[in-house]
């Protein structure tokens, strides 16, 4: 997936399709989340995060949805990770930050693509890519989310050589977040469970700070998860959020809610929490490969290749994004984008020139 094995693209200039990407596009986005007031004493995942954001603009590829667009009011976050298989080099967090109110269509199609593939009432899930139906399904699901979710698929990967993102990884950085957790309630968490339950948080926090607009409604579903295992502790989990959004920004919204996937289980937004959770698994299995028998020999499962396919390019609706923070040889920490290129074409694939739309 390197861009130097790059096919060359064929692109479209239909002015209805370019107008129908501008309108779902946030122009010119203010990149700055970071406040002057408080930028020295945020940690260090909001510096990455930034960064990474930042240097995709600075490439001239970093594509937003405007979440209030088409006047959308309500906005769902839904969020998986991968990577937390010992055999994994990296963590992975995935983040599909979506416009709600214009999810009937999906919706609908989904509830006819289950019927029609036979699925039924099975969750997709990479772990059960091995599963034939849901396997074949697959790309017909992909395409129904490049075409009917507006909004962004984010996915931050973590060199697992680094043991935090809120300082350096020792007594004292652990004892804060301990005592953090505390002070709201939550209970106490193993050290790896309470450094992945606010990285989680400040990934969401900045993506609000970075998308959501005033007055707007949040939603936000995980999967069950440790972060949130409990009503509980869920509980707790989205109060610690309503505690860290202030540092990344002083707008109001009109609420902030969340859940744990719902008993019985409600398939219309499943489908969407699957978007991250395929997104997670694919990207970390990925670059574990990479990383351990070089990319050449890197292999993947059956239906990975259609995922990382999937996430090379962003559709004009469902725009996508993957930045990686890792450990140099002297311990110092770097942070990109991640470029992966499709190597082989399809058939039908147009593009749009991104200097149209930003």
């Amino acid at each position: 997936m390197c861009s130097d094995r790059m096919y060359p693209k064929r692109f479209t200039s239909d002015p209805a399709l370019i107008e129908r990407a501008r309108v779902v596009t946030l122009r010119s986005p203010n990149l700055n989340i970071l406040r002057d007031d408080n930028r020295a004493e945020m940690p260090g995942i909001a510096h990455f995060l930034e960064d990474g954001f930042k240097a995709r603009d600075k490439q001239g590829k970093l594509l937003l949805p405007d979440l209030s667009a088409l006047l959308n009011t309500s906005v769902g976050i839904y969020s998986d990770y991968g990577g937390e298989d010992t055999s994994s080099r990296c963590f992975t967090y995935s983040f599909l930050i979506c416009a709600y109110g214009s999810l009937g269509p999906f919706k609908e199609k989904m509830a006819a693509l289950r019927k029609s593939s036979g699925i039924g009432q099975k969750e997709i899930a990479f772990k059960d890519f091995r599963h034939g139906p849901s396997r074949r399904m697959l790309p017909a699901y992909l395409r129904l989310t490049d075409q009917y979710i507006s909004g962004l698929l984010f996915t931050l990967v973590v060199d697992k050589r680094i043991p935090s993102l809120f300082g350096p990884g020792d007594s004292e950085t652990f004892s804060k977040m301990a005592a953090a957790l505390e002070q709201i309630g939550y209970g106490a968490l193993t050290e790896k469970v309470a450094e992945k339950l606010f990285r989680v948080v400040h990934c969401i926090a900045f993506l609000i700070a970075l998308l959501v607009h005033p007055g707007q409604k949040i939603f936000w579903m995980m999967d069950h998860d440790a972060i949130g295992e409990t009503p509980e502790r869920h509980s707790k989990l989205l109060e610690i959020l309503l505690k860290v959004l202030p540092l990344y920004t002083t707008k109001s919204f009109g609420f902030l809610g969340g859940a744990r996937p719902f008993t019985p289980r409600v398939f219309d937004k499943l489908d969407l929490l699957s978007v991250s959770d395929i997104a997670a698994g694919a990207l970390a299995q990925c670059i574990n490969g990479i990383d351990t028998v070089g990319q050449e020999n890197a292999q993947i499962k059956q239906g990975a290749d259609h995922v990382l396919r999937w996430m090379c390019h962003n559709s004009v609706t469902l725009k996508k994004f993957a930045m990686t923070v890792k450990r140099l040889p002297d311990g110092t920490p770097s942070v990109g984008p991640i470029d992966f290129e499709a190597r082989v074409p399809v058939s039908d694939e147009l593009f749009i020139p991104t200097e149209l739309i930003r």
